[in-house]
């Protein structure tokens, strides 16, 4: 057999604008969100050789900053999980040993679907490299049972998400966006926790504590090109109820923007805190300003929490994953 071989980047995801809906069967919530692909990205290698073993092995190795065990390397990584997948559905990888190796950008456990777009990027490249033998249609169910932002970062770009996030809608978006990213080290905050804590906000209390989260006219805004327009229009219904979990999560905000952010809010379930800048100069300038700070010990968060921020910087992308691949 040929060795076969791919190199894929896996980008992140930011929600510029997120709301819950309804409820759906399974335990599972209707969303409808604005998802927009960006520039901080994974890559992922993969190298698919003959095995003596009867059946499919894996061998999952990964750079990343964060605890030892942060980051699986077994059966309960989203990439075992898609490698898997794409056995179940075309049987072709008997006899093999894939080896993924991952060199992790996007934080973990940021609000921010690293894990998501990693398996996204498996279980694209695995279909490029065996020529296809999932449909677009199959590709986009086995995503969906994957993860819910799954399906949105097998394409990427700027696409309005309904149902679980697997009803999507790609819009066309000429100008680039440019972001700031905070992501507290020292902490990562539980999907499952924000959307049980959503139910109890909604079953206790009245409306009033919901922003107003106006996607089409985010939408219209975008398509004409009026990026800062937009940003008025960005809002994440989770952000209320996380920062109430951890309150020094909106003093990050609050200082996103005294520093002339056109917008900042969490994205996902946080605890990332994503900012809209006019161009990329202007985000350096803001990342100094943070690292400034942190340095002199002048951050509230560091000093209440013992939180040290990682700031990235990033621009909005048209695509999603992105293959290269070969053979020896």
């Amino acid at each position: 057999m040929t060795e076969l071989r791919a190199s894929v980047t896996a980008p992140a995801k930011v929600n510029l604008t997120f709301d819950v809906t309804g409820d759906l069967p399974g335990g599972y919530h209707s969303i409808v969100s604005l998802f927009q692909a960006i520039s901080l990205e994974d890559v992922l290698n993969i190298h698919i050789l003959p095995s003596s073993a009867q059946e499919l092995k894996l061998e999952l190795t990964a750079e990343f900053v964060g605890e030892p065990g942060a980051f699986p390397l077994d059966e309960n990584n989203l990439i075992a999980k898609a490698v898997r997948a794409f056995d179940s559905s075309c049987s072709l990888l008997k006899n093999k040993l894939v080896r993924v190796d991952v060199r992790k950008q996007i934080p973990i456990g940021a609000g921010l679907a690293g894990g998501s777009s990693n398996a996204a990027a498996v279980l694209s490249a695995l279909n490029q490299l065996y020529d296809q033998p999932m449909t677009e249609k199959e590709l986009l169910v086995a995503a969906t049972n994957l993860g819910a932002d799954v399906p949105f970062l097998l394409h990427g770009g700027t696409q309005l998400g309904k149902g679980k996030g697997e009803l999507l809608t790609p819009l066309s978006i000429t100008e680039r966006l440019s972001f700031v990213v905070l992501k507290p080290r020292q902490l990562s905050v539980s999907t499952p926790s924000v959307f049980g804590a959503y139910d109890k906000w909604v079953a206790e209390k009245n409306s009033s504590w919901r922003p107003t989260i106006d996607h089409q006219s985010a939408i219209d805004a975008l398509t004409s090109g009026n990026l800062e327009k937009a940003t008025k229009s960005f809002a994440n219904v989770f952000e209320p109820i996380v920062f109430e979990m951890y309150p020094s999560l909106s003093l990050i905000k609050e200082r996103l923007m005294e520093l002339g952010c056109w917008s900042a809010q969490l994205s996902g379930s946080g605890p990332s805190i994503f900012a809209v800048v006019a161009n990329l100069e202007m985000a350096h300038m803001i990342r100094r300003k943070f690292k400034e700070e942190e340095t002199r010990g002048d951050s509230v968060w560091l000093r209440r929490e013992g939180w040290e921020l990682d700031c990235f910087i990033a621009e909005s992308i048209v695509g999603g994953v992105q293959i290269s691949k070969g053979e020896s």
